[in-house]
């Protein structure tokens, strides 16, 4: 993606480099994490968690449990976030 996008990317893969519950409050803040959660992921429905209502705050500690729990790639550029495949968005974000 690096390459299409034509940019600079900071990667961190948090499968080998999770982030924990302070950093997913700090990169969420001001945002609700539960539009970050990959309901569609073999995770989320391993974890029997289809059709459960969660709050923020429990959906920020399922992520720094088990980190196959945030949609990706998630974007940061400033205040703004992207997550997923969105060519489009990605690269609007990046002007």
């Amino acid at each position: 993606m690096r390459n299409d996008l034509k940019v600079e990317l900071e990667e961190r893969d948090y499968a080998r480099d999770p982030l924990d519950l302070a950093e997913l409050k700090e990169l969420f803040k001001g945002r609700d994490p539960r539009d970050f959660l990959s309901t569609k992921s073999p995770t989320f429905k391993a974890m029997g968690l289809q059709g459960k209502t969660l709050t923020a705050e429990q959906t920020l500690k399922l992520m720094a449990q088990e980190p196959n729990l945030i949609r990706r790639p998630l974007l940061v550029v400033g205040r703004e976030m992207v997550a997923g495949l969105d060519r489009d968005r990605l690269k609007q974000a990046l002007r």
